[in-house]
């Protein structure tokens, strides 16, 4: 599926005498000064709807602007994001394509298996775009009415809880693994295709507990589930008035989702610069934050430098839950 915004600017003509004083070894550098002389594509690992989704399309117009281009926004859903990371791994380096990435791709299915591809080696940061804690839920009508409360049942004798994901690899896995692994429980996984049908069954009880993106928040307003804590070491100034897992009982646990972009590795660095500069101004923009706070994400940014460290960090911290757990791909 895509969107297109476009923003046409004047380009001057090369004169042809100009022209022929051109080398060949001096082409590709104009050709990357012109840049973009084409569409640029933001490639999403995910369905329309979704965060990755929206964000991409909360960038594009802005980002359309301040390159002076046309920019489209192409849905690749599939295997959890891995076809897309897959598909945007091998294109070409050219600063016109580009990626949202996203956690799993990026920080935790490198420690499950074998890809067909190197988060560390096969792209390169831009900037990270949007920051958001995930939600410890619940259905309104279930008898945990905290995450002490929770804790306590899950230890009682005899007890199963399990608890429900997005999928295998997801953010919502390693949230609840490192749940299970720090308030020592044995909360049973069960993965599900995708977060509307996960939230569905838990609003309905089919499954107790789920750790899920700020997207629900439109269903804990409406009263269908329960906010136990957020994820992150800070309250979130989107859920004020909601306990860390720290603060509930939880001490030192720690975690916070978040969306970037990326491009193919060897991307040329002034059109990387070049849209850093360009998203520092977008994700300060009023319209842009009020836009994605409406679906739960706090906007932001950083260095190109700033992002990789952050993958890197994460992917070294999760590929230690994972061993430490026996994640496996299920």
């Amino acid at each position: 599926m895509r969107s297109i915004v476009s923003c046409i600017g004047r380009r001057a003509l090369l004169a042809s005498a100009a022209l022929a004083l051109v080398s060949s070894f001096s082409v590709p550098a104009a050709a990357q000064s012109d840049w973009p002389s084409k569409p640029v594509r933001i490639i999403v690992g995910f369905p329309p709807g979704g965060g990755a989704d929206v964000l991409a399309r909360a960038i594009s117009i802005g980002l359309a602007h301040e390159i002076n281009g046309t920019v489209i926004v192409e849905n690749r859903p599939g295997a959890g994001g891995l076809t897309a990371t897959e598909f945007v791994a091998k294109s070409p380096a050219d600063g016109y394509t580009l990626y949202i990435a996203t956690p799993g791709s990026f920080t935790i299915w490198p420690g499950l298996r074998k890809l067909n591809y190197d988060a560390s080696k096969d792209f390169v940061a831009i900037s990270t775009l949007v920051t958001m804690p995930n939600l410890l839920l619940t259905s309104a009508s279930a008898p945990y009415q905290n995450v002490a409360g929770l804790i306590a049942a899950a230890k009682a004798p005899g007890a199963q809880i399990n608890y429900g994901s997005g999928g295998v690899g997801t953010i919502g896995q390693i949230a609840a693994e490192q749940f299970n692994l720090m308030a020592g429980l044995r909360l049973t996984h069960v993965p599900y295709k995708g977060t509307a049908p996960l939230l569905s069954d838990v609003i309905g009880g089919v499954v107790p507990i789920t750790f899920a993106d700020p997207s629900a928040k439109s269903l804990i307003d409406g009263g269908k589930l329960r906010v136990l804590a957020v994820t992150t070491s800070q309250r979130s100034r989107l859920f004020p008035n909601v306990p860390t897992m720290a603060e509930a009982g939880v001490p030192g646990y720690d975690l916070k989702n978040w969306y970037g972009l990326v491009a193919p590795a060897g991307t040329p660095s002034d059109i990387v610069a070049k849209l850093n500069a360009a998203l520092v101004k977008i994700m300060a923009q009023p319209d842009v934050r009020q836009r994605l706070e409406g679906a739960g994400m706090e906007a932001t940014s950083s260095s190109p430098t700033q992002f990789t460290d952050l993958m890197n960090t994460e992917r070294t911290k999760w590929g230690a839950l994972i061993a430490k757990v026996g994640m496996r791909p299920e």
